[in-house]
């Protein structure tokens, strides 16, 4: 609903004054006793006062706000080139470190980060840092003669340390107590404000008319004039000396008043003053020149880290030569052993060709004496068996003839002449005839078997030479079978010692190439990174011009600054100084006031008494106002507390009791209109 209101109120700010009709409730009565209207009209004007008051708290915190969403988004900027930077540094320069080896003490470890992805980063960022820094960090050792003069500066600067941090606990300290009393100050002008546009107000100045006239109004004769007495006409002279002293009271008050209004808009254009001059400061501050940056120490720490880069890059370039000439003699060394290894093994590969002429050349001597040997040797066997083929021929034979001469002693035994004689002379011839037909039988039979067994002796003869030139034939195919097996085995065993040879020389040279490729690779790197180094050099030169450009400059402001810091100061003084005599002026005038409340009191039970005995119609009438009034300022619902909280819905004001009662009870409609309100709809207010 404040929204809602808020963006009505900037609708019409941007519009302007556009002529509306009046309402009826828009005008305030000038004499008479005060309406019901002049009661709704006095009740907007309050809210409208709280409005502005919220709108101005609402201004501050917006400027607030703006403020530091520019730091805010200047710092991002910042931080976003910064990691961009440090991307670039641990991608341009890359060493090979291994875990173990990481100097952790080089730079802190971020912990206890609510971020968990933020904390992974920072830590991988930190390790690769470490990397980079580790190996310059143990290159560029410091001497043993320079730490006697570093140990001088690091004390020198630890004094300095000290000293800036006490003067930097002092400025805090004084900060703190400025923002305390700027805090007040403002509390202050936003009361003093609020006082102000009481004062402005015209119901409030109407309801003290009201009051005033309702106090000055004549005493009018009595109907019954003739009854009064004597201790009465006393009685009312006394009143009227002490509404008369009252009157001058009031009076006093009222000038008390505009002395206290004075003074009001004087603290309120010293605090103008006092922010003019802080917006001075702070574009003085953003807009430095080259004196007031002189001697600073930022500028200061500048000008160190210059030196030290400088003294780095110079440091650099002399690892960067050392390594350029020890790259070129190990590249010496390297072409000197590669030669060497050539050169070895061509020796040895033109040794190893000879031994293996030379022994194939005894291998074919070896194997021409071996063909011939067993060529005799077969030559040989083939003798023997001839021989035992004859013997059993010769036996066969022994033993035939054996046969024959038994078979013929036998027919001899059978046929001998005897008994031919004693056979007849046909029986004889007969005989005789078949004798002779049966030794044709038998000589054909002879001849027939004699040739079979000449042929069958001529068949196994031939057969005997094929098997024996196929057994010599035989014999020497596995001879040279086994020679060829065995010189199939010496060369597998020759191939493998040379392809392990081979092998070996093939990764000496793989070794070799990898070590070259390796060694230019490093080359180029050194190359880049000496082209680098170079430019660095460059650029770290230009800047160190443009660092003693700025050193002057930042000297400059800075001597600009200290003075401008050490008249701050004693204005500051000044103004505390101010502030504390105002706290004192604004305390004994709050406590006029409570002796002015006091006073005022006293003035309204006199005036009690001076009602409960005057029993006029005006007094009466006076006393009705002073109700109704009452009536006005007190809840209508209880009317026992006063109002203290308005309804944003319909404008209807109530005490604080009775809106939560009815928000608890869960009645959320207005008493008098009947509209419905939520708790956000309540607005505190001070009547």
């Amino acid at each position: 609903m404040e929204g809602e209101l808020e963006k009505k109120r900037v609708k019409s700010e941007d519009e302007g004054p556009i002529a509306k009709k009046p309402k009826v409730l828009d005008e305030l009565s000038e004499e008479g006793p005060l309406t019901q209207g002049d009661v709704v009209y006095f009740k907007k004007e309050a809210i409208w006062r709280q409005m502005k008051a919220y709108k101005e708290k609402s201004r501050m915190l917006s400027r607030q706000l703006e403020n530091v969403q520019s730091l805010y988004e200047t710092n991002e900027k910042k931080l976003n080139v910064l990691d961009s930077w440090y991307g670039q540094v641990i991608n341009l320069i890359k060493f090979d470190t291994r875990d173990s080896d990481l100097n952790e003490s080089l730079l802190i470890r971020i912990t206890n980060v609510g971020d968990s992805e933020l904390d992974s980063t920072l830590e991988e960022r930190r390790v690769k840092l470490l990397e980079i820094l580790g190996p310059i960090v143990d290159n560029s050792k410091i001497p043993d003669v320079e730490k006697g003069d570093l140990l001088k500066k690091i004390e020198e600067l630890n004094s300095e340390v000290g000293e800036l941090k006490t003067e930097n606990s002092t400025l805090n300290k004084l900060k703190s107590e400025c923002a305390s009393q700027i805090e007040d100050l403002q509390n202050q002008v936003l009361s003093l404000m609020k006082q102000i546009e009481r004062e402005k107000s015209a119901t409030l100045k109407r309801v003290d008319e009201s009051m005033s006239n309702g106090a000055e109004v004549k005493q009018e004769e009595k109907p019954d004039g003739s009854s009064e007495t004597k201790n009465g006409q006393q009685q009312d002279k006394v009143d009227s000396e002490e509404y008369e002293k009252l009157h001058i009271k009031i009076e006093e008050l009222k000038g008390e008043n505009e002395l206290i209004s004075k003074q009001l808009e004087e603290t309120k254009t010293k605090y103008q003053d006092f922010f003019k001059e802080n917006l001075e400061i702070k574009d003085r501050l953003d807009n430095l020149s080259e004196s007031d940056l002189k001697n600073h120490p930022s500028y200061q720490e500048v000008l160190s880290n210059n030196q030290h880069l400088s003294q780095r890059v110079s440091e650099l370039q002399k690892i960067n030569d050392s390594t350029i000439q020890k790259l070129q003699d190990m590249e010496g060394a390297r072409d000197d052993f590669k030669n060497l290894i050539n050169k070895e093994l061509s020796e040895e590969c033109e040794s190893m060709k000879v031994q293996l002429e030379k022994s194939e050349s005894d291998l074919a001597r070896i194997r021409t004496a071996r063909d011939e040997l067993l060529s005799k040797q077969s030559i040989l066997k083939s003798e023997l068996e001839k021989g035992a083929s004859h013997e059993q021929l010769d036996k066969m034979n022994k033993i035939l003839n054996e046969r024959i001469k038994s078979l013929e002693s036998q027919r001899e035994g059978d046929y001998s002449d005897e008994k031919l004689n004693e056979l007849p002379k046909e029986e004889v011839v007969k005989r005789a005839g078949m004798l002779y037909s049966e030794i044709k039988e038998i000589e054909q039979a002879f001849q027939q078997t004699r040739e079979i067994s000449m042929a069958k002796l001529a068949s196994s003869t031939e057969q005997e030479s094929l098997i024996k030139k196929l057994t010599v034939e035989k014999t020497k195919a596995d001879q040279k079978y086994f020679a060829s097996m065995r010189y199939k085995d010496a060369l597998t065993a020759e191939n493998k010692v040379l392809k392990s040879q081979l092998a070996k020389s093939q990764e000496l040279v793989n070794k070799l190439n990898e070590l070259e490729k390796s060694y230019n690779s490093k080359i180029q790197i050194l190359t880049k990174s000496n082209a680098e180094f170079k430019a660095i050099k460059e650029s770290s030169l230009q800047e160190n011009t443009k660092f003693q450009e700025t050193i002057k400059t930042l000297t400059a402001r800075k001597s600009g600054l200290e003075q401008e810091l050490s008249r701050l100061k004693s204005s500051l003084q000044d103004k505390v100084k101010e502030s504390a005599a105002m706290e004192q002026d604004l305390s004994s005038s709050r406590l006029t006031v409570e002796k002015l409340d006091r006073k005022l009191r006293s003035t309204e039970s006199l005036l009690k008494k001076y009602k409960s005995k005057n029993t006029s119609s005006i007094l009466q009438e006076d006393e009705k106002q002073l109700e109704a009034l009452r009536a006005i300022a007190k809840c209508s619902v209880c009317s026992k507390n006063w109002k203290d909280t308005v309804l944003t819905v319909c404008g209807h004001v109530f005490c604080h009791a009775c809106t939560q009662e009815r928000l608890a009870a869960r009645l959320r409609r207005c008493p008098s209109c009947n509209k419905g309100f939520s708790a956000n709809d309540l607005l505190s207010i001070h009547l």
